[in-house]
């Protein structure tokens, strides 16, 4: 057993112990002061490590905090996380952190609170073992709900770094994320022409009817055989059951694997809209894809030879997948940079009551991350 391991078995329990705090710190993504307090922690603790560390700060959001290991020669290595939950606050008194068979349960313990700390404790890990080379460590407070204020620094932050990791929950089965889909979120709204629905209909322009008809024309957009789903999620229009309604809209959520799959939908979409299904009404589709696929760049597949062979060694067999849903990674590897997501402990029941953590994976991903970052610092994959 390597010391880095012996490292991470010797503090199991502080580990836990420090789950449990920022667990305990409740940190719903509209509640600025309890995702800025989660924050607090990791600021001291990660200038407890000798990094430099800034704030982003947010006016509707909790701040977004940035620590930089003093800079030395080698690769530099982005590793990224969020503070912000999907609990109200209240969560923790109904649910509190509890251990018990092998599995931690409480709001957020693997979405994302459990990567936060293995993240840290790598780190640590490495303070303690032979230091630390170049990383940039970022915590955003507002990914939930699609990153609004952060997702434009992305490029900015990644410009002059060669691998990032996405501290994100493994699956269950302990399988990574090398791929993702994007998400576009769009909104189809119908203009029509009020009247009287007994006395005067023919003056009148139906945009619920015509809503009716484009929504279901957009489903023929999907092409579930290459991972393009279109989901019409919320309809809303007109103002009593005896008025023509001169107004409705339409939320739609597209996710696709692929840049070239984001351009044909909104393409063909576009199409749709431009024809008038209803007399007198016409149509608009606002939106865009706020998140771009997440897909293997150049470097990549060395990125991912290099964690298999460190999964070996901590007793992780590694195997990448994609997934539906989408985090701050797509963002990063849309920058260019070789991505590798799914880095935090394997669980389930993510944002809901029965969101549960693996614990012996909260360990076995904190010696992973620590051996990984050891062997891109020594130079195992030329940056």
């Amino acid at each position: 057993m390597t010391p880095l391991f012996e490292w991470v078995d010797a503090h199991r329990d502080e580990m836990l112990a420090f789950l449990k705090r920022v667990v305990d710190i409740e940190s719903p993504s509209d509640d600025k002061t309890g995702v800025d307090a989660v924050g607090a922690v990791f600021q001291q603790a990660y200038r407890g490590l000798g990094c430099a560390v800034r704030l982003e700060r947010q006016t509707q959001y909790g701040d977004h905090v940035v620590a930089e290991t003093p800079a030395q020669r080698g690769p530099r290595v982005l590793l990224v996380g969020h503070m912000d939950t999907v609990y109200p606050v209240g969560t923790i008194g109904a649910r509190p952190f509890t251990v018990r068979a092998g599995r931690a349960t409480g709001p957020a313990v693997m979405d994302m609170k459990g990567g936060l700390v293995v993240m840290l404790f790598a780190l640590r890990a490495l303070v303690e073992n032979g230091g630390l080379g170049n990383a940039r460590i970022v915590l955003n407070s507002d990914e939930e709900p699609g990153s609004p204020t952060s997702r434009d620094g992305w490029p900015a932050r990644a410009a002059d770094v060669d691998w990032a990791f996405v501290l994100e929950p493994g699956k269950a089965d302990g399988s990574l994320v090398s791929r993702r889909k994007g998400v576009g979120i769009f909104r189809l709204t119908v203009a029509g022409r009020a009247a009287h629905a007994g006395a005067e209909p023919e003056e009148g322009a139906n945009a619920i009817v015509a809503l009716a008809h484009l929504a279901l024309a957009a489903t023929a957009v999907a092409r579930p055989d290459v991972g393009t789903t279109l989901n019409v999620g919320t309809v809303r229009g007109g103002t009593h059951p005896y008025v023509v309604p001169e107004r409705a809209e339409a939320g739609i959520d597209i996710r696709v694997s692929t840049i070239a799959e984001a351009e044909r939908a909104v393409g063909e979409l576009n199409a749709l809209v431009a024809r008038s299904l209803v007399a007198g009404t016409t149509a608009s589709l606002g939106g865009f894809f706020h998140r771009p696929p997440l897909e293997e760049v150049k470097g990549t597949d060395a990125l991912k030879t290099l964690v298999t062979a460190c999964g070996e060694d901590v007793g992780l067999r590694a195997r990448y997948v994609a997934s539906g849903g989408a985090s701050d990674g797509n963002n990063i590897a849309a920058a260019g940079v070789p991505t590798l997501d799914g880095m935090g402990p394997a669980g389930g029941g993510a944002h809901s009551e029965n969101e549960w953590m693996d614990v012996e994976s909260f360990y076995q991903k904190t010696k992973l991350l620590a051996l990984v970052l050891r062997r891109l610092w020594s130079g195992a994959i030329p940056a």
